[in-house]
């Protein structure tokens, strides 16, 4: 799982900045894609709003901690909210590209889904064996600890459709729309792609220990697997963001059934 939901917001490393919408490689950007004043006024509030509650924690010196798990549900719905007013114009162009060429697209979220669980497995692996070198085989995430327990807090359709769809989305937007973007700007494409996949992870750390740091190497590899395929597609943030989505679903649909 890639959605995180802490009694302790989880450390992260910078957030990424606002990025200008991108036009697809070739075209004259249309005036319609243009940032307008809603875009960036929604665009400073939504990383407004992570940055203080994820990355500086701020939230803890403002919420009770019998309190976080609710406010962290609401958050993921106003970011989405939010971040949708932000990036519609990408989101929009998105589409458009996706209904052009249905079955392109449908295509691309097989092999993308495929490449990015490959990658995945990867990364576990790897976790896997590192913490067995290290004799902490059995360490429990932190935070797939606390989605666990917040998945006994609420009812199953509200995790399924925050921690599994919009939560996901938000995500998505930070570490792939925003922040390849911002560091595209300063470095080549890869790099872009390399430290928001390290950052992705970073997202999932509830502390900077050895166990930590080793338990999150497959929501970096994940994170990297989202990333190739978003700057793969042209940047168009429906693949990634619907990949993520469905792997989140996938642990937490089952609820719904029991």
């Amino acid at each position: 799982m890639s959605t995180s939901l802490p009694p302790k917001t989880p450390v992260a490393s910078a957030a990424p900045a606002p990025a200008p919408s991108e036009s697809a490689p070739g075209s004259p950007q249309s005036t319609s894609s243009r940032p307008d004043r809603l875009s960036t006024v929604a665009l400073v509030v939504f990383t407004g709003l992570y940055v203080a509650f994820f990355p500086l924690n701020l939230g803890r010196y403002l919420i009770p901690a019998s309190a976080a798990p609710a406010t962290t549900i609401w958050l993921y719905i106003a970011l989405f909210a939010v971040g949708c007013v932000a990036l519609r114009h990408p989101l929009t162009r998105a589409a458009r590209q996706i209904a052009a060429r249905k079955r392109r697209a449908v295509l691309t979220l097989i092999v993308g889904g495929i490449a990015a669980l490959a990658i995945e497995i990867v990364g576990a692996l790897a976790s896997s064996a590192l913490l067995d070198l290290t004799g902490l085989s059995g360490a429990t995430l932190q935070n797939d600890s606390n989605v666990g327990s917040a998945m006994q807090m609420f009812p199953p359709i509200v995790i399924v459709v925050v921690l599994g769809i919009l939560g996901p989305v938000v995500e998505e937007m930070v570490f792939r729309q925003l922040l390849i973007g911002l560091i595209g700007r300063f470095a080549p494409t890869w790099v872009a792609v390399v430290v928001s996949s390290i950052l992705f992870g970073a997202l999932h750390m509830n502390s900077p220990a050895l166990s930590e740091v080793l338990g999150v190497l497959p929501h970096a590899f994940f994170g990297l697997g989202m990333g190739l395929l978003y700057v793969r597609t042209d940047r168009n943030l429906l693949y990634p963001a619907s990949i993520h989505s469905l792997n989140n679903l996938s642990a937490f649909l089952p609820l719904l059934l029991r």
